[in-house]
């Protein structure tokens, strides 16, 4: 797209970046919540929390069209995959004291399903554009920015992971990634309806 921009996130665009990730909570964020849909909205609006912390932010970068953010992509650690202090008492918050038990029962499942990304890749950890510009090419837009800036650092591949069920899927593969493992979960699927996760990885050469 020939309007589109792309630049490094910073504290001011929270807002924007909060209506790009979206308040509609997963199936995994359902099902981490037991299919309560008002707790899954407070365990995504968590998980937006420890996105966009200072440290989210400098990893992240947004797609620009007319002066609006429409897309952002962030590279490194998913949410969830290292635990603060403030991650931990935000369950507690969500769930309360006697919901962590089974709270902590499902993330072991949704454990079981995750895919660590390859040593030294550079590793997509999200991928969103704003619900009113999707199907326009901005998320190949930002999968071709991630690559350059990828290329630019000397990085020899890329990876992300998603759902086996995720219709992205079919983005990635246009855009050159390829299935390299796949791990499903029968606790997992019965409480998500989905199998599990994939990884799936492009090579720079």
């Amino acid at each position: 797209m020939s309007d589109l921009t792309f630049r490094a996130a910073d504290h001011n665009d929270r807002p924007a970046l909060a209506e790009v990730f979206g308040r509609v909570p997963s199936d995994e964020q359902l099902g981490m919540a037991g299919g309560d849909a008002k707790r899954a909205a407070r365990f995504r609006a968590l998980a937006m929390g420890s996105m966009f912390s200072a440290q989210g932010i400098a990893r992240t970068i947004v797609a620009v069209r007319q002066g609006e953010v429409v897309g952002l992509l962030q590279s490194g650690a998913e949410t969830g995959d290292r635990v603060s202090l403030g991650l931990a008492l935000g369950v507690v918050r969500v769930f309360g004291i006697l919901g962590v038990r089974t709270f902590l029962r499902r993330d072991r499942a949704r454990a079981r399903v995750h895919i660590p990304p390859p040593p030294g890749s550079y590793h997509i950890a999200e991928l969103h554009v704003l619900s009113s510009c999707r199907n326009l090419g901005i998320g190949a837009a930002l999968l071709e920015e991630a690559e350059r800036r990828a290329r630019e650092d000397g990085f020899a591949e890329m990876s992300l992971t998603t759902t086996t069920s995720n219709p992205a899927r079919r983005l990635y593969e246009r855009a050159g990634f390829e299935l390299r493992e796949t791990r499903r979960d029968p606790e997992y699927l019965a409480l998500t309806g989905v199998e599990g996760h994939v990884l799936m990885v492009k090579r720079l050469e």
